[in-house]
């Protein structure tokens, strides 16, 4: 089983495919599973690492509250690229995950070749009831258990969307909260999702970015529309896509749409950077402006 130690705690992840490095964090209880149908999609053209963050899966769930933060989870990505020995990567996510693969764009952006936020922002309107319901989640698990919070998650409209498509989803979705530990996921509701930062306050940062961006929401997820639009305003030339008729987990309600839309962007942010490349002066070519030294050649390019 794939593993690396990061940060004080074991991670565990998958890589699946070959080409050009595509890494997707999950959501909040959710688990690497919830990649499925991304991986076997995607997994044609690219190659996809998946991993279960802190506190999720088959990862580590420390004891310590002290060791889950949204900082913490963005150096475990950095530190999982680098054990992958991946310089630079395609990094996307969805929900808490996309609010992980945004911060990680902010704070290592020559790392990521190409950025995908899917249904994140949750919180950042109406943060205090995001905060309450966070520790109500954590109460839940601390009390009750994993099977309890389970009946109560797919109740809420992030996850009940999808679990009203019919039988099959609603045992897979339920699969994927049903794996992991309760500590885990209750130190990653008080100590990640409720003490991050609301995505309104990232906008001096976002301003600046110049990572290609593809932002994908589901058009009936009401937490995170808004936002979205806010960030496809605030990053220059960021993509927005929103798709109709899904909520929340669009990667699952929606899955064709989603890697259509993924699978496009990132092959134009591929020939774009390819086109980029091929336009720099190549070492020793002239430049505009300055004499060519004796025996060089004068580089076209178009």
């Amino acid at each position: 089983m794939p593993r690396v130690s990061v940060n004080g705690v074991s991670l565990y992840y998958e890589v699946a495919g070959h080409g050009s490095p595509l890494v997707l964090a999950h959501g909040f209880a959710c688990g690497l599973r919830m990649w499925d149908p991304q991986v076997k999609a995607l997994a044609r053209s690219w190659r996809v690492v998946t991993y279960d963050l802190r506190g999720h899966g088959i990862s580590g769930a420390p004891a310590d509250a002290a060791a889950y933060s949204q900082p913490i989870s963005v150096a475990d990505l950095r530190a999982l690229l680098e054990h992958l020995e991946i310089r630079r990567a395609a990094v996307g996510g969805l929900s808490m995950g996309g609010n992980i693969a945004l911060n990680f764009a902010l704070a290592h952006p020559e790392m990521v070749t190409a950025l995908v936020v899917a249904d994140t922002g949750a919180g950042s309107d109406e943060t205090a009831d995001w905060v309450a319901t966070a520790h109500a989640f954590a109460d839940a698990l601390e009390r009750d258990g994993l099977e309890t919070f389970a009946d109560a998650a797919l109740s809420n409209p992030l996850f009940a969307r999808y679990a009203a498509q019919g039988p099959a989803a609603e045992r897979f979705i339920r699969a994927c909260l049903m794996t992991h530990r309760a500590r885990g996921l209750a130190h990653t509701a008080r100590e990640v999702l409720a003490k991050r930062p609301t995505i309104y306050s990232l906008a001096p940062r976002l301003r600046d970015l110049s990572v290609p961006t593809l932002l994908i929401v589901g058009e009936q997820d009401e937490p995170c529309v808004k936002v979205h639009r806010f960030i496809a305003d605030t990053i220059p030339g960021a993509r927005h896509v929103v798709i109709p008729g899904v909520g929340h987990l669009t990667n699952l309600e929606a899955p064709d749409a989603f890697n259509r839309a993924v699978s496009t962007f990132l092959r134009e942010a591929a020939r774009r950077a390819t086109r980029a490349t091929t336009r720099r002066p190549r070492s020793g070519a002239a430049r505009p402006g300055r004499r060519r030294q004796s025996g060089s050649r004068r580089s076209t390019t178009s």
